[in-house]
């Protein structure tokens, strides 16, 4: 059948978790075909995977393009009254109300005009009208909330066209959006992926966002009301760790529709690395963003010299453009922690497997994650892991491998020198570790589940609960 894989973002646009697990599904399933929309900043992506046969069309819809001159058309007074509907339902935690306007808007949004007409409602006027904070709104404020939510909104637009079998959002939130439109309009079945939890992940990158607090309490209810939406009404909601599904059960998923699969790896393509560095090595990659939570990594590195002033960090790994900033503070953080001569920025590498081989232990210190692929890649070549415990990285690790709680570099110093001091030790959890990651977490099994699934969503007799 004809599937609509959506993502914001990430594949394939961009290299990470997110796009090689949608990779890896494509590919695991040629009997299928993929459509895929991907929600883009602008539309001048470049793309950067080569793609499956079956991969049968490529769409980006970008959020941040010109703004479209406002038009006050025939449905302008609809759009302008489901729109406030949505606000209202945002801010003061009305989910009815705001499910009502989300679907008048995503009927409406059929209309040439939509982006125009949304433009010509006055949002910000709306949130001033409805907003019941204690501390009162500021223009700006609205004005600034006000275009957040309209952009959010775009997605609506997006027509999948008829003969689809079923869409899969890889996340909540904005993809999810998309699928909810296409089930009220045609009655699409609806799978929703997610990797890490997307409202969680919302909430700690507006921490880091120079957001007056009005923006962000009425952007995140926005979110919120919409994660709720999405876990209430989709098929199947797939999460890749029970972590995950405890979210999504908080938020209103029911628990018959949530069932998780865990990430795969190909056994062939990550056979059991024997050599180790000649230097007491950390290995890390992933991609550099202040969810993977470095500076923790570094100040745990700089624990880590005061007892083997010989060792070495490795990080492996893109720096995406919006990232900059970032990777700038934790250079800074290694030369004011003098470490700096011992810690390189390696870049991307064409397989993590050569990070891997970098290190005597490959470290994962975010601070939200969903089922990691570099832990569970690192398993399988018989590496010692050091990780936080986010998301379903406990379950994935076990007992093979060092769990140690976010931002702590005191405790993740500790583990890291455990294993670099103790070879028998480090070899014997590398050991127990790849085979823990096959008996759990090969491809085949990761796929037949989804295969399973999709007959499943589609309406076919098959049995998932195994």
């Amino acid at each position: 059948m004809d599937v609509a894989l959506i993502n914001e973002g990430t594949y394939p646009y961009v290299k990470g978790g997110v796009s090689q697990w949608c990779d890896k599904l494509i590919r695991g399933l040629p009997e299928h075909r993929f459509r895929l929309l991907t929600l883009v900043a602008n539309g001048t992506e470049k793309q950067t995977w080569e793609l499956p046969d079956n991969a049968a069309e490529v769409r980006p819809f970008p959020l941040w393009g010109p703004a479209a001159t406002p038009r006050r058309g025939r449905q302008h007074a609809l759009i302008a009254n489901a729109a406030r509907a949505v606000l209202a339902g945002s801010v003061l935690s009305q989910p009815v109300t705001f499910e009502w306007g989300l679907r008048e808007l995503a009927r409406a949004a059929q209309g040439r005009d939509f982006a125009r007409s949304l433009r010509a409602c006055d949002l910000a006027g709306d949130l001033l009208d409805v907003w019941p904070g204690d501390e009162p709104l500021t223009v700006y404020e609205a004005i600034v909330a006000a275009e957040l939510v309209e952009r959010s909104l775009l997605p609506l637009k997006v027509d999948l066209g008829p003969g689809l079998g079923l869409t899969h959002a890889v996340a909540n939130g904005l993809p999810t959006l998309v699928g909810l439109a296409e089930k009220w309009r045609r009655g699409t079945p609806l799978v929703m992926s997610e990797h890490g939890v997307y409202l969680r992940e919302r909430y700690l990158a507006f921490r880091e966002l120079h957001y007056p607090s009005g923006v962000k309490t009425i952007v995140l209810g926005f979110l919120r009301q919409l994660a709720e939406l999405g876990y209430r009404s989709a098929d199947f909601v797939v999460p890749v760790a029970k972590f995950n599904a405890r979210w999504e059960h908080r938020l209103g998923a029911d628990a018959a529709s949530v069932v998780p699969i865990y990430n795969g790896v190909e056994p062939a393509l990550y056979t059991a690395i024997e050599d180790e560095p000649e230097v007491p090595t950390i290995s890390w990659v992933g991609r550099v963003d202040p969810l993977k939570d470095l500076e923790t990594l570094i100040s745990a590195f700089a624990l880590v010299r005061e007892t083997l002033p010989e060792a070495k960090l490795r990080l492996f790994g893109p720096t995406p453009d919006t990232n900059v900033d970032y990777e700038k503070r934790c250079l800074a953080l290694g030369e004011r922690l003098g470490v700096l001569d011992g810690m390189t920025l390696e870049g991307p590498v064409p397989s993590s497997r050569i990070a891997f081989e970098a290190g005597h232990l490959v470290a994962l210190s975010s601070i939200s994650e969903g089922m990691p692929y570099t832990v569970i890649e690192a398993m399988m070549c018989g590496r010692a892991t050091v990780s936080t415990d986010v998301g379903g990285t406990a379950e994935a690790v076990a007992e093979a491998g060092a769990v140690v709680p976010p931002r702590d570099p005191e405790a993740f110093a500790k583990a890291c020198l455990l294993y670099l001091q103790d070879s028998e030790l480090r070899h014997r959890i590398g050991r127990a570790a790849r085979e823990r990651s096959l008996a759990n977490f090969t491809l085949d099994r990761s796929i037949d589940t989804y295969r399973m699934l999709y007959a499943a969503a589609s309406n076919e007799e098959l049995d998932i609960s195994a």
